[in-house]
């Protein structure tokens, strides 16, 4: 392991797409916008609170979809 991964495995680092957020919640689903091309666009819907979010948007009833792959291995 290099120095830099140690220390990044010491201190618990996650990057962005590891980190709990709405993309990867189990509650968020993937809506698409049906408009005229080219401006069709999918986005996310909270199906528990029942309104969009963002992606890297995070709140106290977050669950996570399956195990990261960190967890898997």
């Amino acid at each position: 392991m290099s120095g830099i991964a140690a220390a990044k495995a010491g201190m618990g680092y996650q990057a962005a797409t590891e980190r709990p957020r709405c993309a990867n919640c189990l509650y968020s689903a993937q809506e698409y916008v049906d408009r005229m091309p080219p401006y069709d666009r999918s986005g996310l819907r909270c199906r528990r609170g029942g309104y969009l979010v963002t992606a890297y948007a995070v709140c106290s009833q977050y669950q996570a979809k399956s195990p990261t792959k960190k967890e898997a291995a």
